[in-house]
């Protein structure tokens, strides 16, 4: 495998970023998705990145600091990644929250968090391998149908 560059994403990697996100999830994702990206990027750039193999995004990881949700202390958060089926297993996305980690550290924030689907377990044992460990909020849900 060729060398992985971790740089800032990009508005030309929208795109890029909601093919992997479709790949992923398989779901076509809509214009709001790319409206959230680039709200992301307008906000809080440095959070943004990009894992990328010889000019081609294969992964990607949207953070930013905040700490005024849920009384929440400011923090780093961790709001979605992801990286190209054919590309997963091979160090990427650690590559990703390391970088973040270290945007984060160098802007002073001591914690990071994410919201992770309580059924996804795949992805709550990979945020465990990043030291992640469940924290003191829930959330409540009311269908009104």
């Amino acid at each position: 495998m060729s060398d992985v560059k971790i740089r800032k994403l990009t508005t030309r990697d929208i795109d890029a970023v909601m093919k992997i996100d479709e790949k992923i999830t398989g779901k076509p994702q809509e214009a709001y998705w790319a409206g959230k990206i680039a709200s992301y990027l307008s906000r809080e750039p440095e959070a943004c990145l990009a894992a990328e193999i010889d000019g081609k995004v294969v992964g990607f990881i949207l953070g930013d600091i905040r700490g005024w949700e849920y009384t929440i202390p400011l923090c780093g958060w961790i709001d979605i990644m992801g990286v190209d089926i054919s590309y997963q297993g091979k160090g990427i996305g650690k590559m990703l929250v390391e970088s973040l980690f270290d945007f984060f550290r160098k802007n002073g924030v001591e914690t990071v968090v994410t919201v992770v689907n309580w059924n996804d377990g795949d992805l709550i044992d990979y945020f465990h391998t990043h030291g992640f460990k469940r924290g003191e909020y829930i959330n409540l849900v009311k269908k009104l149908n």
